[in-house]
Order: structure tokens, then sequence, then C-alpha cells
């Protein structure tokens, strides 16, 4: 990692910038939103009919209701296989 001062002030930013190169890891947040079906539910997770396939280890943001509410969960993608069109999607809950 190597920090240090630029030495240069950008009159329209307020802050002064310091040299920074160091790697950085990064996730691409796709901008669309998915419609999907449940299959089942336990206390740890969900099995999802999806359109889509997804890699083992992408985090999903969902949302379904019950007969207790709306639930808006974070959810780790553990498993998927192809089932006709679609993909079964095996999801853990997040905390």
């Amino acid at each position: 990692m190597k920090t240090g001062d630029t030495g240069k002030v950008d009159e329209r930013r307020g802050y002064q910038r310091k040299l920074l190169e160091t790697k950085v890891k990064y996730t691409v947040l796709m901008p669309y939103c998915a419609v999907g079906a449940t299959r089942d539910i336990s206390e740890g997770g969900l099995c999802l009919l999806l359109d889509k396939g997804l890699n083992k280890g992408f985090v999903l943001r969902i949302e379904f209701e019950t007969a207790e509410g709306k639930v808006n969960q974070l959810v780790k993608v553990m498993w998927q296989r192809k089932d006709g069109d679609k993909f079964l999607t095996g999801v853990k809950f997040l905390t």
C-alpha cells in the first residue's frame, strides 16, 4: 500500500485528496429486480424457483409474504440446479 499527499487542491472538492494505491475488492450490484416463487421454507432458509441462474455465494435481498406478515431478508445462495426452464435455488437466511 502506498499513501501520500498529492499536493494538489481542486477548488470543487470539499476535502484534500491523498495518494492511496492498494488492492480493492468490489461487488457489482445488478440494477434489476427479478421475481420468482418459494417452494418450501425452514428456520434456516428457503428453496426458491427462479428464472435466472445464480452462482453459489451470491447474496440476495428477498421479499415475500407469510400469514404473519411481510418478510424482507438477506439470503445467500447455497446451491442451484436446473428444473425444466427454471432453477431450483437453495438459500440460507443471513442475520
